[in-house]
């Protein structure tokens, strides 16, 4: 049995575990102290010092002695004292064990649709914090009056301002939908409308804390485990629908950056963190952590030359950028500042002469194999450039003799070849009534308009039934329909159009219910199309618009629905088409909630809505 001691020093010393010189009558800490020294016969604490095998009897004896003299420790009257924590998160959050940033209501509350279920227990009162100044007003600028600029910017008749112009001349609303959206802005916080700051990824204050290569290898060290699932998700849910990336090459170096992450270049390790960031959100769509991996990725991009020396793999992680920007709030404003960002991609990418053919004269395989790349990328940007500009209303920034190079005149085998090919086919034609449409001088003639529509839809009846990946044919299949929308948009909103410019209106028709019908298939996870929530979050406007000008031909009192046959597409009955169109508002209500811009256009459409008969 172990061998135990009494401590020999005074009271005093003992509880405030200082050295003690056991001197007596008073210690000399005590005797300094001034205070009386005080010794007890038997410690009442019993401390272990040798575990060392001794005499079972005699030593037995004395140390069931020595336990007899001790008074015995009791717990009697002693009270207990338990640490009591304050619950910081809300009920929600700590019932789910989550990370709740404590606001009223907690943004993970207000994303989830449970803003008047976010409940916190230790407060007695919200805590009003202070709101942040709206990102498009500077210190002393009046609200209202940037908000109005913003309105009152010209834009063409792609952007679906014009639909709001032909609103107004319907009887019947409340106030006139310019009035609603201003009114909606000017009351409200638009900082709601930016999931990212407007400035990503030029300038974005919060991508100082990544500075430092230290910072970022902390924030890729605390999500490692979860890294290899992000670039899965990013591959299944964005690569097809923007193939900026070769899967192969990327999938080599995370090897070689696992392997010797200090041999790895600040431009690659931009792209990996976008892609992280981006796998992020479509594995459980957190702002905050997806945020994180796309401030970093700037702060890497920053420290390479692409300004003035740009690679491909910048202009991938700008391309990449750009999408970042959307796919959490595609609002106007996200939308402009998109554009912006495009005019610099395009820049960028004519600097390194995307444009043209790369050593055309050389066949060598590595050679071949990144003039393939090249195309290709240049491919994505020019496509990226004609979405923005569809959807703003401005002019595109790409001159005419840079999109006939790279073309390939080969019918594709599969969609993904039609990046290639068809694409590449369809760039002249879209990019030219463009420029036209969003021109104040040069208007399209409805002749024109027709022969426009011929060819986009020879394009489409070419990649129908091409075998290939269903996310890339809703995204080839939206981004013709929304270019046939508004090449038909000028004449299908004529008061006459039902008899004077047919094609156009139900052209007009036709598209505005396939991409309402697109709709509903992106709002729904199925089997047939898994990860499809993503792809539509880009098309929020244009959904939006194609509800608009729905609403406006059922709005005509002399409307023709009893034709049902145009372009081998058959228009369903009004009742159908009010079906569709109820569904649309019903998925837009749902995201009313996370963005100004969002609820202002569901108030627009709700208001709109209303007025249909037999709605």
């Amino acid at each position: 049995m172990a061998q135990f001691r009494d401590a020999q020093t005074c009271n005093r010393c003992r509880a405030g575990k200082r050295r003690c010189d056991k001197a007596r009558p008073s210690c000399t800490r005590c005797e300094r102290a001034g205070t009386p020294c005080n010794y007890d016969d038997h410690s009442t604490r019993i401390i272990p010092f040798s575990d060392s095998p001794i005499d079972t009897e005699t030593d037995d004896g004395n140390a069931r002695g020595s336990m007899m003299l001790a008074p015995p420790t009791s717990n009697h009257g002693r009270v207990v004292k338990k640490r009591v924590r304050a619950c910081l998160s809300c009920t929600r959050c700590h019932r789910l064990k989550i990370k709740c940033d404590k606001s009223h209501p907690c943004g993970r509350c207000t994303r989830s649709g449970y803003e008047t279920m976010c409940i916190y227990t230790h407060k007695a009162k919200p805590i009003e914090t202070p709101r942040p100044l709206p990102p498009f007003a500077l210190t002393g600028e009046d609200p209202e009056y940037a908000v109005a600029t913003w309105f009152l910017r010209r834009r063409g008749s792609s952007h679906w301002k014009a639909l709001l112009n032909r609103l107004e001349s319907l009887s019947g609303l409340d106030a006139p939908p310019f009035v609603i959206a201003m009114r909606e802005h000017v009351e409200s916080d638009c900082s709601s409308d930016f999931a990212l700051p407007g400035n990503f990824p030029f300038g974005t204050v919060e991508s100082t804390r990544y500075a430092s290569l230290d910072k970022v290898q902390q924030l890729l060290q605390a999500s490692s485990a979860d890294a290899n699932d992000f670039i899965a998700r990013y591959f299944e849910a964005y690569h097809p629908s923007m193939p900026v990336l070769d899967p192969l090459t990327f999938h080599r170096n995370v090897e070689n950056f696992i392997a010797a992450p200090e041999k790895i270049d600040a431009s690659w390790l931009a792209v990996y963190l976008i892609v992280l960031g981006l796998g992020a959100h479509a594995s459980h769509r957190d702002h905050d952590t997806c945020a994180e991996f796309f401030y970093a990725g700037e702060a890497c991009l920053a420290k390479t030359p692409y300004m003035f020396r740009p690679t491909t793999t910048n202009i991938s992680t700008l391309c990449l950028m750009v999408l970042a920007k959307q796919i959490a709030y595609a609002t106007c404003w996200v939308l402009d500042t998109c554009w912006n960002v495009m005019g610099v991609v395009v820049r960028l990418s004519m600097m390194m002469v995307l444009h043209q053919e790369w050593m055309p004269e050389l066949d060598e395989p590595a050679i071949v194999s990144e003039r393939d790349r090249r195309r290709r990328l240049w491919n994505v940007v020019v496509y990226l450039d004609i979405q923005m500009s569809l959807i703003t209303g401005q002019q595109s920034l790409l001159p005419q003799d840079t999109l006939l190079a790279t073309v390939e005149m080969n019918n594709p085998s599969t969609l993904e070849e039609c990046w290639d090919s068809l694409l590449p086919q369809s760039f002249p034609v879209i990019c030219h009534f463009l420029a036209r449409i969003n021109s104040s001088t040069d208007q399209v003639k409805y002749d024109e308009v027709i022969e426009y529509d011929l060819e986009i839809r020879r394009l489409v009846r070419q990649f129908v039934d091409l075998p290939g990946s269903n996310v890339l044919h809703l995204t080839f299949d939206i981004y013709f329909r929304r270019s046939l929308l508004v090449l038909h948009r000028r004449y299908a909103m004529d008061p006459d159009a039902p008899f004077l410019y047919s094609t156009s209106y139900w052209s007009s028709l036709e598209c505005s219910l396939a991409l309402i019908g697109h709709q509903r298939i992106l709002s729904e996870t199925s089997s047939q199309y898994p990860n499809i929530e993503f792809i539509g979050r880009p098309y929020m406007l244009d959904f939006f618009g194609a509800a608009l000008t729905t609403c406006i031909h059922l709005l005509r009192s002399d409307t023709p629905l009893s034709t049902t046959i145009i372009h081998e597409e058959a228009v369903p009955p009004r009742q159908t088409i009010l079906s569709t169109l109820k569904s649309c508002v019903d998925i837009i209500a749902r995201e009313q909630s996370k963005s100004l811009c969002f609820r202002t256009g569901y108030r627009i459409l709700t208001a709109v809505f209303e007025l249909l008969p037999d709605h």
